[in-house]
């Protein structure tokens, strides 16, 4: 095939065509200039960012019939071969393909020979993190003290898979995802090359998509030429690369900030009808609600990617409602999409995390409530009557919410009315009789708050059974004789401080046994139980800060419980079955009568000791 892609076409000759990574290409151009090149370089960096290309050029610098030089020439002979990759003196080697220690002597061997035709042998080592650790340990003395005018160029997207003696003996240099509008800029260059129209819109979605990859962007660029040919309309894009469209989005955020549940789900529905994923969709509304955060507290600082008109609607979006009530959005959202990944419904998860996200108040909404709290629980200490559910009858028409409050209120009043107050149940109630003198103090009438949470409090027989303290762990957290529900309540709190994902995954559970050896969780449904079961080192790990000690955690669900009951009592059953069974038996007796002595331990052959 004749056809030459676009990544490989349009691949960087120099160091002038290298985009956004000009805190590389500098210090490399300045190290010709000086002659200072190191004979050890490390590029790292994700993918299609041009690691590889970075070496090609380095190496064609140094070996140019003009240089060394910070800029070939590239029309002489061993620059062409250079990027055509058949010189002598430039060695690309696959890490990944080569991972054992006689493909490394083979390319120690190689270092030995002085370069010819050119002026420094260049060993590009490709995925290098690929190598073994006997590989790498066999290169060592040869990439500390190499032969003159060798240079050994290694390019990883892993770097933290290279062992620290390797990395010591490099100049270690970081490349960089290049930023969207450096991608959509080249794609315009290239694009006008090519004589093809491509709206701004589609090349800025072009450039999201790549995510910082130069590489991929032109690789989806080739792909839509070869679909739609000269002339690519924004449609034609977003439908071949499964794109979710920015007006759907914008109408699912617009009704979420607007408190409009039922146009949430009218487009969620939309986009399920669009055959899109519920997890995809989940992470691009969040990318949304992050957007709307930065406009509405740095509006004017850049930091957000998309064409003018999706800026000026999601301005008017973010102006819409306040930060705080955007960031508990956001953090609302973010806590749904683990479930989505469990989830057996993802899109039922989706809709109900939107149904929230449309219903939950603004921050004012929250600091009146909070006021009103405190006001009335002053009230009550106080003896007073609480003040009526509508708040103060100051200025301003009731809206639609303070209409709904009013036969609430109305209720509520007219139970006040048939109640006695504060003051009346004082004057009704007999003086008390003078205490004489040596007489124990009578305790005094709790308050009204007391008295109301001691109502509240469970007595003795309604409280669920509590552990005793042999049995129990020890936790600085918690009580060692606290009820099971309490105990689960603060390690889920513990593990929200902890691991996020982790307390999600609790969510619904209950602690039904706790030892000092191991605790039984009950999760509600079979997929909790396995999504908790992929997290037992994280769980393990926050009990054992929780509890002081290290523990065995049983993960069960609901409806297998009763199973494993079963089980676990017919194991019991049999153990104790067995030992009577060895006791009773006349051999054992017969000796223990003759010997005279007794016995210590029971241990049965197919199992633990008992």
């Amino acid at each position: 095939m004749s056809y030459q892609v676009l990544a490989r076409k349009w691949r960087p000759q120099g160091f002038d065509d290298v985009f956004g990574q000009a805190h590389v290409t500098t210090p490399l151009r300045n190290a010709i200039r000086t002659d200072r090149v190191p004979h050890a370089i490390l590029l790292c960096g994700p993918r299609g960012v041009g690691k590889t290309t970075l070496a090609r050029i380095l190496a064609r610098c140094l070996n140019c019939e003009k240089g060394p030089t910070e800029t070939p020439c590239g029309t002489c002979a061993s620059c062409a071969e250079i990027a055509e990759g058949r010189s002598t003196d430039v060695q690309e080697v696959d890490a990944a393909s080569r991972t054992s220690v006689d493909d490394v002597r083979e390319l120690i061997e190689a270092v030995r020979y002085a370069p010819s035709p050119g002026k420094h042998r260049i060993f590009v080592v490709d995925e290098v993190h690929m190598l073994s650790t006997a590989a790498f340990n066999a290169l060592l003395k040869t990439l500390e003290e190499p032969p003159p005018r060798s240079l050994f160029v290694f390019c990883t997207t892993n770097p933290e898979k290279i062992p620290f003696t390797v990395v010591s003996r490099c100049q270690r240099y970081d490349l960089r995802r290049i930023a969207t509008p450096e991608i959509v800029a080249r794609l315009e260059e290239i694009a006008k090359a090519e004589k093809v129209s491509l709206s701004k819109a589609s090349m800025g979605a072009l450039a999201r998509e790549s995510q910082g990859s130069l590489r991929d962007a032109l690789t989806l660029l080739d792909q839509v030429l070869a679909a739609g040919g000269g002339e690519v309309d924004d449609a034609q894009v977003a439908d071949l690369l499964d794109l979710i469209d920015r007006r759907m989005l914008l109408a699912i955020a617009q009704a979420c900030v607007e408190g409009e549940a039922a146009a949430a789900l009218e487009a969620c529905g939309r986009a399920a009808e669009a055959g899109i994923d519920p997890r995809r969709l989940g992470g691009e509304l969040l990318q949304t609600l992050r957007d709307l955060v930065v406009l509405r507290v740095a509006p004017d600082a850049g930091l957000v990617e998309a064409s003018e008109e999706e800026l000026e609607e999601l301005r008017a979006l973010a102006a819409a409602s306040e930060e705080p009530r955007l960031r508990r959005m956001f953090r609302a959202l973010l806590r749904e999409q683990e479930d989505l990944a469990w989830a057996p419904q993802p899109y039922a998860v989706l809709e109900m995390a939107l149904v929230r996200l449309a219903g939950m108040p603004s921050g004012d909404d929250v600091a009146a409530l909070l006021s009103r709290l405190d006001a009335l629980e002053r009230q009550l200490a106080s003896g007073g009557t609480p003040p009526p559910r509508g708040g103060s009858s100051g200025g301003g028409g009731g809206g639609p919410r303070r209409k709904a409050e009013a036969p609430q209120q109305e209720r509520s009043e007219a139970q006040q009315q048939d109640r006695p107050s504060a003051a009346e149940a004082s004057a009704a109630a007999p003086e008390p009789e003078a205490r004489k003198p040596g007489a124990p103090e009578p305790a005094s009438a709790p308050d009204p708050v007391r008295r109301a949470r001691s109502e509240a409090q469970p007595s003795e027989e309604q409280a669920p059974a509590r552990i005793s303290d042999t049995q129990a762990t020890p936790s600085p957290h918690v009580a060692p004789d606290a009820p099971l529900d309490v105990v689960f309540d603060q390690l889920r709190r513990f593990a929200q401080e902890r691991n996020r994902g982790l307390f999600a995954a609790l969510e619904g559970g209950r602690l039904v046994a706790r030892t000092s050896e191991r605790l039984r969780v009950v999760v509600p449904a079979a997929f909790a139980a396995r999504r908790l079961e992929a997290r037992r080192d994280d769980l393990e790990t926050v009990c054992e800060q929780f509890f002081g000690s290290r523990l065995v955690v049983e993960v069960e669900s609901a409806d297998q419980a009763p199973q494993a009951e079963q089980q676990r009592a017919a194991q019991t059953d049999l153990a104790r079955r067995r030992r009577q069974q060895a006791l009773d038996h006349p051999a054992v007796n017969d000796t223990m009568d003759i010997l005279g002595g007794q016995i210590v331990e029971i241990r049965p052959l197919d199992g633990p000791h008992t």
